[in-house]
């Protein structure tokens, strides 16, 4: 057989549970060590998980974090920072302190602030 009809057969190593309805995005950060899926149908439906845990980002997004439906997602080229497109037209851009804006740093755990909401 050739490579692209062989199947891959096994076992996921990881369920995301904290999402329940179909997710339209899916982003890696740069490093790999993070991966943030979003869904369209539900507000608020956002997760980071971090690879190295296999966990969803616990403290993060809150029930105060303005996402509403949200459209888009993406990383900064050095994982410092996360753009997120929502349905109201709104650019939110949050930093993630464990990363470095100008480097990339190795980091287990990550914080999120608040930076800027457009």
């Amino acid at each position: 057989k050739q490579w692209y009809q062989r199947r891959v057969r096994g076992t996921p190593l990881r369920a995301v549970m904290n999402l329940t309805t179909p997710v339209e995005n899916v982003r890696f950060n740069s490093t790999g060590e993070l991966l943030a899926i979003a869904s369209k149908e539900l507000k608020q439906s956002l997760r980071l998980v971090n690879l190295h845990s296999m966990q969803c980002v616990p403290n993060w997004p809150t029930a105060k974090t303005p996402l509403s439906y949200v459209n888009s997602v993406d990383f900064s080229p050095n994982s410092g920072y996360i753009g997120i497109g929502n349905s109201k037209g709104h650019a939110l851009l949050y930093r993630l302190t464990h990363y470095s804006p100008f480097c990339s740093v190795f980091a287990l755990g990550v914080t999120v602030t608040n930076l800027l909401i457009f």
